[in-house]
């Protein structure tokens, strides 16, 4: 099936898998497993060399029962890599500008599916086999790290953007800009010039928000005189000078609640959002943002809604994304922010901090950290 020989590669990978439900640091065990091979015409086998976590596996880690998945499932979705060998029917030219062709030695970005990642598949592994549509060539001025993050996290925030719709020159609240999703959305709001934007965040973090491009920064915390957030932000923008959008990319209820204080009405202010943040890793908490979800929507004003325009997304990566993403890494400059980076062993310690919902950027996971000769050994393979 393959069109590109790729020489010796091992029997067998290492790659943290689970078989049960619950948190990673209960489940999750490293071992030996059989190298992946590849599966359609259309399909890559890519050396791992970063992993990207992602609080959405957690929950698929920790919610789905095990008859909805693989008795064995490889954790987690988003990586980046290299091209080791294609399906026949892979593009494998080496013409300029051939965004879309993935000759051995390509180094890629990309996630997995939830229905393959259902099955078993996971990025957590030293290799992966995914069809040519879940990967894009990673952008030159990204390291591999740093690619790693893009795929999931960075489709969810060109979803926020197109379903706010904002108009130039307009206010906007960002909720959580130095978050996984958010710094991707504070960039590329900022890059649009002619908005003014205010981020909420921890004061740990406001210096990254103002250099990812935040004009403003408030602290969500009460203040010292006893002020909560929201009456805070209505203080200081209300009326003619309050907000012209709000993207949530936390899931804030108080925010959403507190909104028409200081977010202007109209169809044209939307509060946009990931939904309402999952408090805990339990079923009744599921069912909970489940129930919320419906009300933020539907639940009219005379009843106890809110009386602001609510636009939420739920975000699938595709080839489109994926190339929007490397476009904005090579055209202006988009960064990804990682907040840590952990070696392949020490993954658990990763998922702590993610757990804790206090990391900055993307955490990275360091697979392997292929050199310039092996790049080009891969290369080779092909020419």
């Amino acid at each position: 099936m393959t069109s590109n020989t790729p020489g010796s590669l091992p029997e067998t990978m290492k790659a943290w898998t689970f078989s049960q439900s619950g948190p990673p640091q209960s489940t999750l065990q490293l071992q030996h497993i059989p190298l992946p091979t590849l599966s359609t015409d259309t399909s890559l086998l890519i050396r791992v060399s970063h992993v990207s976590l992602h609080p959405g596996t957690v929950i698929m880690m920790n919610l789905i029962p095990s008859i909805f998945r693989n008795p064995s499932t490889i954790a987690e979705t988003d990586f980046s890599g290299v091209v080791v060998s294609t399906g026949k029917k892979v593009p494998v030219s080496r013409a300029p500008n051939s965004n879309r062709s993935f000759p051995p030695g390509t180094a890629v970005f990309g996630s997995i599916p939830v229905p393959q990642h259902l099955l078993g598949s996971g990025a957590l592994a030293e290799y992966v086999v995914v069809d040519m549509a879940s990967v894009a060539r990673k952008p030159e001025s990204f390291t591999f790290a740093e690619a790693a993050g893009l795929a999931v996290s960075g489709s969810t925030a060109l979803d926020l953007l197109d379903a706010a719709r904002l108009q130039p020159e307009g206010k906007v609240l960002l909720n959580a800009p130095c978050g996984g999703i958010g710094h991707f959305v504070t960039q590329i709001v900022a890059d649009e010039g002619a908005h003014y934007i205010v981020g909420v965040c921890s004061g740990t973090s406001a210096d990254l928000a103002r250099d990812l491009g935040c004009d403003e920064v408030t602290d969500y915390h009460v203040l010292d005189d006893g002020t909560c957030l929201g009456d805070s932000l209505a203080s200081r923008f209300s009326g003619d000078n309050a907000f012209d959008a709000i993207i949530d990319a936390h899931g804030s209820q108080h925010l959403w609640h507190s909104a028409p204080k200081f977010l202007k009405p109209g169809r044209g202010h939307a509060y946009t959002t990931v939904g309402p943040a999952l408090g805990s890793y339990t079923y009744r908490a599921m069912g909970d943002v489940l129930k919320d979800m419906v009300l933020n929507k539907c639940l009219p004003k005379w009843m106890g809604g809110v009386d602001r325009e609510y636009r939420q997304v739920a975000s699938i990566v595709t080839t489109e994304k994926l190339e929007r993403l490397a476009n904005l890494g090579e055209a202006v400059g988009m960064i990804a922010y990682v907040g840590g980076e952990w070696a392949f062993e020490d993954v658990l310690q990763a998922y702590e901090v993610l757990i804790s919902k206090h990391a900055k950027g993307k955490l990275a996971i360091r697979v392997w950290e292929p050199s310039f000769a092996e790049l080009n050994a891969l290369a080779g393979r092909s020419s």
